[in-house]
């Protein structure tokens, strides 16, 4: 019987992770940046200019302190998202809703943040400096 629950658990949780990773198809990688120890603010320009509705960050490397991340799209609005915490490797960021009035596309990010150690730690071999990803979700057109 315990056998029947444990294959039964390994089966639900094996179906519903591969459910929660279809969604991530979606995004896509518009920009690297690699984080200094120091607390900075790094202004990334995407490498594509597709409309987008959604951008999250991404840590691929280390750990990084998100403190502030301001969009700036090409008609000129801006909106700030604050404290969006800490993120190791492997984590995201929350999906961020980017402003699209006009079908106004994404010109810069400015990111504020900092990665999580120190250069004497990273030569102990103890932390890495942080790398992050920007990723974005096309916007779905309405006809």
């Amino acid at each position: 019987m315990k056998i029947v629950k444990l294959i039964a658990l390994t089966t639900f949780l094996a179906l519903t992770s591969t459910q929660s990773l279809a969604g991530d198809d979606d995004w896509k990688t518009i920009a690297e940046k690699k984080v200094s120890y120091k607390s900075e603010t790094d202004t990334v320009n995407p490498i594509t200019s597709s409309h987008y509705s959604h951008i999250k960050v991404k840590c691929t490397h280390g750990t990084v302190n998100l403190k502030k991340i301001k969009v700036v799209m090409n008609n000129g609005e801006e909106k700030v998202f604050d404290n969006l915490g800490v993120l190791t490797k492997g984590m995201s960021s929350r999906s961020l809703n980017l402003p699209d009035k006009n079908d106004a596309k994404l010109d810069k990010i400015k990111l504020e943040y900092e990665s999580v150690g120190s250069t004497a730690l990273s030569m102990a071999g103890v932390t890495e400096k942080a790398e992050v990803e920007i990723l974005a979700k096309k916007a779905k057109k309405e006809d």
